[in-house]
């Protein structure tokens, strides 16, 4: 039994919207909703569309309203689902109202949604069904139930304005207002410069969506890029103030003489029925050709440092091996010997006594084959008596003897493929 209710009023509510949507009048289509929405009503939840007028001009705001109904309070946020339509944007405004109605002795709780239909179509145009998704109780607890409620068409018509037919996009509004501002100011520039165009629209009773967009045509010797138009819309007491900001660039791609273009804006004043229009002046300016470019300087300049930074981490890496290869060229060009027998000679001249012993130790550690003469034994001995005697070297020691008595060995020495492998004694 309770399933066939709902059937019955399901069907009741589906042909008193449809009954209503081929009424023309409001008042008496008002008055056939008064009879009819109690049957509908018994279904539970319901949802209807309220239009205070059908006809209005080329982008005029129309606003209409959906009416939830519910027999009990609303749970979460409701969803509608509008299709696109051709030439044409509908647009949600506002924040729903809530309220009650009492029908016989059941409460229903409603929820008013606003929308705004801006057109550019012109004669009749066709609202396609819009579904309408929300949640409810059966009263003030309970359960949450969803509700999927399906608005048939509506239709509008839609008139264009006297002499405006030659307007591509046509605003429809009492209030325009349009600013711009330069950055930097146009002038003198060299090829390359950039400006930007900031173009702030503002008017009454219709959203920044539908104003119209700045154009964007192709200049010579001028490249331009429109940015991504900035919206912001404002309601208040439902009274809508749209506003749309955009920004053009202007890139200066060839020297000469430029212009960049006057823009124009027209509108049409319902209040008034006139067309009204203002122009953003245009600007001119002269592009010259950037002084040529100095040539760069070789890289390779720069790297003159890389030279001596190399060679002091390779200084640094082959430390060890470096030391080793100067030790071994200087022992070929200066053999050891040799400078062991350079101090000791030295130290002869000066008549050092202590010198001369401890440069004779260093020679023999370098040279074992070295093999004196009688005479230079006999000095050699004398210098140790008086190097580690008792007492102190007396300062008459001379050392001219035992220097010439060294280098005369030398000379008569061997040569380094007859001296005896083994080395010699320690005298």
């Amino acid at each position: 039994m309770r399933l066939l209710s709902q059937k019955f009023a399901k069907d009741a509510k589906f042909w008193m919207s449809f009954i209503c949507s081929l009424i023309p009048s409001r008042s008496l289509r008002a008055s056939v909703g008064i009879f009819l929405f109690p049957l509908a009503a018994l279904a539970g939840p319901s949802a209807r569309l309220e239009t205070p007028t059908t006809e209005a001009w080329t982008g005029q705001r129309i606003a209409f309203f959906i009416e939830l109904h519910a027999p009990g309070t609303f749970d979460g946020a409701a969803s509608f689902d509008i299709p696109r339509m051709p030439q044409s944007v509908v647009l949600k405004t506002g924040n729903p109202v809530l309220g009650s109605v009492t029908e016989g002795d059941t409460e229903y709780f409603t929820q008013r949604h606003e929308f705004a239909l801006f057109s550019q179509a012109q004669g009749e145009v066709e609202l396609p069904p819009i579904t309408a998704r929300f949640a409810h109780k059966k009263g003030y607890t309970g359960p949450s139930y969803e509700a999927v409620e399906t608005i048939p068409t509506t239709r509008f018509t839609i008139r264009r304005p006297p002499g405006s037919e030659h307007l591509d996009f046509l605003v429809t509004t009492e209030s325009l207002e349009i600013n711009e501002r330069w950055d930097p100011e146009p002038g003198p520039v060299e090829t390359g410069a950039v400006f930007k165009r900031i173009i702030i629209q503002r008017a009454s009773d219709i959203t920044g969506i539908a104003l119209h967009p700045a154009p964007t045509d192709e200049i010579e010797g001028i490249r331009t890029y429109a940015g991504d138009a900035e919206i912001s819309d404002r309601t208040d007491r439902g009274t809508l103030n749209g506003e749309r900001r955009e920004t053009l660039t202007y890139l200066v791609r060839e020297p000469g003489l430029h212009t960049l273009p006057a823009i124009r804006y027209d509108w049409w004043n319902p209040e008034t029925r006139s067309l009204e229009s203002k122009t953003l002046p245009g600007v001119s300016f002269t592009a010259t050709a950037p002084p040529p470019t100095p040539p760069q300087p070789s890289r390779r300049r720069h790297l003159w440092w890389a030279i001596p930074l190399a060679v002091a981490v390779l200084l640094v890496r082959f430390r060890h091996r470096l030391r080793d290869a100067i030790q071994r060229c200087r022992d070929c060009l200066d053999p050891p010997d040799r400078r062991a027998a350079r101090r000791f000679l030295r130290a002869c001249r000066r008549h050092q006594p202590a010198r001369a012993a401890q440069t004779w130790s260093d020679y023999q550690a370098v040279d074992r084959c070295f093999q004196g003469s009688r005479e230079f034994h006999d000095e050699l001995l004398a210098l140790r008596r008086i190097s580690h005697g008792p007492g102190t070297a007396p300062r008459s020691w001379r050392g001219d003897r035992l220097a010439t008595a060294f280098r005369a060995s030398r000379v008569r020495r061997p040569r380094p493929d007859a001296r005896s492998p083994l080395p010699g004694l320690n005298i």
